[in-house]
């Protein structure tokens, strides 16, 4: 397999491994610039120390902050939710189709408020029966 040794991914060749220390402050810093330019921490530091271009791998999807708030807005709706489905359920009866119809559409949507956040085509598919 002489022929697989030149194709190697420049990651699998990176064996060394560095360490830094650094106070709260700097790795607050170093974190948000690395967030800044869209890179992981190690393809920052390399880019930055070395004056390189980061490889395409290093790049991670920004953080939209405000979607994330929608988010968490969303989970406790269906928190609220589920916890109105195990109150019925507890008191021996069934819940009705439309709780469990919001429910799921409320999960659905987080789904797509999460994709949105990741960068990523929210593609929903529609939900089958009632």
């Amino acid at each position: 397999m002489a022929g697989k040794e030149g194709s190697m991914s420049e990651k699998r060749q990176r064996k060394i491994r560095v360490t830094i220390r650094l106070n709260e402050a700097e790795a607050t810093e170093l974190n948000n610039r690395a967030e800044n330019q869209s890179l992981t921490l190690a393809g920052y530091f390399r880019s930055a120390v070395l004056n390189t271009p980061p490889p395409p791998q290093s790049r991670r999807p920004p953080v939209d902050k405000e979607i994330l708030g929608q988010l968490l807005g969303k989970i406790g709706r269906i928190g609220n939710n589920i916890n109105q489905l195990a109150r019925v359920a507890n008191a021996g009866s069934w819940p009705d189709s439309q709780q469990l119809n919001s429910a799921c559409d409320d999960i659905q949507e987080i789904r797509h408020t999460l994709m949105l956040a990741l960068g990523t085509d929210p593609k929903i598919e529609p939900r089958s029966g009632p």
